[in-house]
């Protein structure tokens, strides 16, 4: 396992230099260039597992605290175990649904504007979907429900009606391939 010394050095490597206000912390720009150094593409989910792991306080925001505990939780001490550990994590996630669950409902407060109940998502050029704590949990219980072709679909269930809609316009659209 990396030494104190070892994981701050580590840290800085990625860390915000630049901040006047006092903060030990990564940025956006930092979390870039660690997922670079993993190969990690910003965007698949191993991102995401990243800053969940490493107590992220904000999309892309991580603070030596987090950086600390979390590298000490994984017991990694270099990018190799690093990765490895993201990797192990995400693989987990099949087997373990709790764990998924614990991860995906951190997404959300990641997703989310600071001081926002919900998050904001582009549904085409001119309209924007917002999406709630509760619709956001029950779109993971919806995936779980559903079969891939949606036939079992029924507006008539207990679904949030945004659900409905997006049902209606998944069986209603052909996949670009079949066009």
């Amino acid at each position: 396992m990396a030494k104190g010394g070892d994981l701050q050095a580590w840290f800085i490597e990625y860390q915000d230099l630049d901040r006047t206000d006092g903060r030990v912390v990564i940025m956006p720009e930092g979390f870039e260039k660690l997922c670079d150094a993993l190969e990690f593409n910003l965007e698949e989910i191993e991102p995401m597992v990243l800053l969940w792991k490493l107590n992220g306080v904000e999309l892309a925001t991580i603070e030596f605290e987090g950086w600390e505990s979390g590298m000490r939780a994984m017991n990694v001490k270099d990018i190799k175990g690093l990765k490895a550990a993201i990797l192990s994590t995400v693989q987990e996630f099949e087997n373990d649904p709790v764990l998924f669950k614990t991860f995906y409902r951190k997404v959300f407060d990641y997703l989310r504007p600071e001081q926002q109940r919900s998050v904001s998502a582009e549904a085409n050029s001119d309209s924007i979907k917002v999406i709630s704590r509760d619709q956001w949990q029950s779109l993971l219980e919806l995936s779980k429900a559903l079969s891939p072709d949606l036939s079992n679909y029924s507006n008539e269930d207990a679904w949030p009606a945004m659900f409905d809609g997006f049902v209606d316009w998944a069986k209603n659209t052909k996949p670009e391939a079949a066009k």
